[in-house]
Parts: C-alpha cells; sequence; structure tokens
C-alpha cells in the first residue's frame, strides 16, 4: 500500500509539472505590439464647399448605371490657396497633405472617421465627385475606396500635413499634427534661430520597423527633388540629429554644437527606407 502511494504521488508530480511547464509554454512573454499612427485633431486649412456650383465645371458621373451630374473634388481645394500656405509658388503642394471629408447635415458634422476610417490621400480625394443631386454626395468610383467615404452633404474639406513612409511596399501615413512639438534651436551663417519641430525619428518609429539601423533613408520632396544615389542617402544617424520643422514645413540635420550638417530640405513627401 505504501509501495502504490509513493508510486500515485509520483504520477502526480509528473503531471502538474508537465501542466504548468505546458501553460508556460502556451502564453509567452507578454509582448505590446506597435502603436500605429493617430489622426491629428486639428487640420492645417479647411475649404468649405459652396452652395452653387457657378464658377465650377461639371462633367457627366455614372451613379448606380445612370449618368448624372458631377463636379470633380479637386475644384475645391484651390491650389493657390494651398501654395499661399506653405509660402510656395513653383509648383503643386496639395499632395503634401491628407484630406477629410466633413458634412454639415441636421446629425451634425459626420466625417469618415466616425467609422474608424483614416484620411484620403490627394491621388485619392482628386478622383472623386461631388453629386449634388444625390445630397450632395462625395462619390468615389475607385473600388479600393470604402463607401465611408461616399460622405452625403459634404461641406468641410480639411487638410492635414502628412509625410508617408514607405518600406517593402507597404506605405504609413503620419499626420505631423498628431506629434508634440518642442523648441528646436540651430545656428545658420552665424545666426541664431528657435523654431517649433520634433525628431524626424519620430517618423520611424516600431510601427515603421524595430531595425532602424539597418535602413538608409531617401527623401522625396513635392517639387521632386529626392537624395538619390548622387546625393547621398541619410543613414540612421542622420536622421537621429534630424528635426522637422513644423511651421516653417523643412526638414534640418543639427550638429552637436548646434550649426547644421547641410542645406535642409523642404517640402518633404515620403521617406523611403532601403536596406544597406
Amino acid at each position: 500500500m505504501k509501495k502504490f502511494a509513493t508510486i500515485f504521488l509520483g504520477v502526480l508530480l509528473m503531471v502538474t509539472l508537465f501542466t504548468g511547464c505546458s501553460e508556460k509554454d502556451t502564453t509567452g512573454p507578454n509582448i505590446e505590439e506597435p502603436t500605429a499612427p493617430t489622426l491629428a485633431e486639428n487640420f492645417d486649412i479647411e475649404f468649405t464647399i459652396p452652395a452653387d456650383f457657378i464658377d465650377f465645371n461639371s462633367v457627366e458621373v455614372d451613379y448606380e448605371g445612370q449618368p448624372i451630374q458631377g463636379y470633380q473634388l479637386d475644384q475645391f481645394v484651390p491650389k493657390a490657396d494651398v501654395n499661399t500656405f506653405v509660402e510656395e509658388e513653383g509648383f503643386d503642394t496639395r499632395s503634401l497633405f491628407a484630406i477629410e471629408i466633413v458634412s454639415n447635415d441636421e446629425d451634425g458634422n459626420w466625417t469618415p472617421r466616425n467609422k474608424g476610417m483614416g484620411d484620403l490621400t490627394w491621388a485619392q480625394f482628386k478622383a472623386g465627385y461631388l453629386l449634388p443631386e444625390q445630397s450632395g454626395k462625395a462619390f468615389f468610383t475607385d473600388d479600393q475606396i470604402p463607401n465611408s467615404f461616399n460622405v452625403k452633404q459634404a461641406h468641410y474639406l480639411r487638410l492635414y500635413r502628412k509625410i508617408d513612409i514607405a518600406l517593402n511596399g507597404v506605405t504609413t501615413t503620419f499626420e505631423t499634427g498628431t506629434f508634440e512639438t518642442e523648441e528646436i534651436t540651430y545656428t545658420k551663417k552665424g545666426e541664431t534661430y528657435t523654431e517649433a519641430g520634433f525628431p524626424l525619428s519620430n517618423l520611424i518609429s516600431d510601427y515603421v520597423t524595430n531595425n532602424q539601423e539597418d535602413f538608409s533613408f531617401k527623401m522625396t520632396a513635392a517639387d521632386n527633388w529626392e537624395n538619390d544615389d548622387t546625393n547621398n542617402l541619410f543613414s540612421w544617424e542622420d536622421i537621429e540629429c534630424g528635426y522637422w520643422l513644423t511651421e516653417k514645413n523643412r526638414a534640418i540635420f543639427v550638429n552637436e554644437d548646434g550649426s547644421l550638417k547641410w542645406k535642409s530640405v523642404k517640402f518633404v513627401e515620403k521617406i523611403e527606407l532601403a536596406e544597406q
């Protein structure tokens, strides 16, 4: 009997140990997922769609198999006004912004953000139409754009400065207004300046990659300037000493003594990551 009890206890102990190991293995460490980019709360520019369309050009739009009158949405975001905001006249700067469409109906200001959607790129937005005969609906024929963007009684068009980060064919959009700014002090040609900005490294977050030092960085501006192989790609060390100046709309790179490493980069639209 004593021998039997000893065997039984031994088996019970083995089962307990096996169960405990199994539970530990299946649970694993509690690893937090990287935080996805958020949307800016405060817009940079706002336009309103007018009540009449005398000064706008209409086109025929296929809506549910029927031709109706529509107006291309890009007409309601004037190039000249956006260029004035960013202090540039030589090229179209509207691609620097993400766009939110907001309604003006009896239920309040509805937006695709209410459905958990992001904002539209300029390329997506300019392919859309306003349909006055369909309750002033914003309408997109591209099947890749969810129906949530077909906003009825579209009224406000809100623009948010953004920068795209591209890696392995995947683009992550960061709206610059989501980052907390600090005072960035630097010297240029003997003069000292202090501007609002945030570290460029904020844009290359762990959501994009957690191996930032393994990559080189290519910037493309809205005027098609880019630091290609002839202009030298930026290293992670360069990015770590860089800042985005939110009011000046440019990236700068600062030495330890506060002087600039090289000329600033204006109107950055995209940063591409390439393995070294």
